[in-house]
């Protein structure tokens, strides 16, 4: 278009190591037409003697005027060949430090994303920690006030872990909610009691609450490598054990991480086949391990048609 061609223009008056690219594009117009239909322009090699003559930069350059649909993807390769990959891998997420730097008195926020839901992976770290009989988890929602006071009561008397989740559906509640917070200190509660809270980003949250409390995102990674290493680290010898044929478990249960993990990267794709885009999450995954250990343990020849049926039509094809 005229804008692109007005860039190329101005990088060749500008840029030394640019120079004539603009006529280089009259004279190989195929051949820079081939580098610009190619689905990854940011690794195919420029044509002629510009592949030689540009550096990591001037390449990202050309390929912001003329393929901005591929900026990003151009530049986790400018940092990751620059830095090293653990600036564009995000890192597992460890509750275990998160926990380490809470107190008692203040709350842990979750700023929920789609595709994650934090109650199992709370409800598992408690019960590692041996205190499963103490946590306690509540959707709010309309009419759920009541309720999460007593939660809270009590988990400030006996030092529960309380997780009130969806704190954006009770705006109503908020305000209540803001009080107890600023009381934590006052209160002093049981030192082994946490107050967990999840929402959805919501200008309606009390913004007290935020600044007392110790906030995180569980945004899930992007790339299947990082899914499947997040979702490899929810497995522990005891899960393995839970069935009583291991081997074929954990055989279908890598199966199963791969499948999920390739559901969730095809979000980049918004509603390509699918009716609208949906939001898969954790729920999902762990619905699908339960199957699978329920089926492999009952029968003595594992239903292959059932499980594919239950999981891949039933569970993730009928949302």
């Amino acid at each position: 278009n005229v804008i692109a061609w007005e860039n190329i223009a101005e990088m060749d008056n500008r840029l030394p190591n640019l120079r004539n690219i603009a006529a280089s594009f009259e004279q190989n117009t195929s051949e820079w037409k081939k580098w610009y239909q190619d689905p990854e322009p940011e690794k195919a090699p420029l044509p002629g003697e510009w592949e030689n003559k540009c550096n990591e930069l001037q390449r990202l350059n050309l390929i912001r005027f003329l393929r901005p649909d591929r900026v990003v993807f151009a530049v986790s390769t400018f940092v990751l060949n620059n830095l090293g990959p653990r600036f564009i891998e995000p890192p597992a997420f460890d509750l275990d430090v998160v926990y380490d730097d809470s107190t008692s008195t203040a709350p842990l926020i979750f700023v929920l994303s789609p595709g994650v839901d934090p109650v199992v992976m709370l409800k598992t770290k408690a019960e590692l920690r041996g205190i499963g009989d103490k946590f306690f988890s509540l959707s709010l929602g309309q009419g759920q006030g009541p309720i999460a006071e007593r939660m809270l009561e009590e988990g400030m008397r006996d030092g529960h872990w309380v997780f009130l989740a969806n704190c954006h559906l009770c705006i109503s509640y908020m305000g209540e909610l803001e009080k107890r917070v600023a009381e934590l200190p006052s209160r002093k509660p049981h030192a082994e009691f946490r107050m967990w809270l999840s929402s959805a980003p919501t200008p309606q949250f009390p913004m007290s609450i935020l600044q007392s409390g110790l906030k995180m995102t569980t945004e899930p990674p992007r790339g299947l490598k990082p899914n499947l290493t997040r979702l490899f680290n929810k497995f522990t010898e005891g899960a393995f054990e839970r069935c009583t044929k291991p081997n074929k478990y954990k055989k279908l249960a890598f199966v199963l991480c791969y499948f999920h993990s390739t559901l969730l990267e095809r979000r980049k794709f918004k509603n390509l086949g699918w009716n609208i885009p949906y939001d898969f999450n954790d729920s999902d995954f762990d619905i699908c391990e339960d199957v699978l250990v329920l089926y492999i343990d009952s029968y003595e020849n594992t239903p292959w048609e059932a499980i594919k049926y239950l999981i891949g039509e039933a569970n993730y094809g009928g949302r």
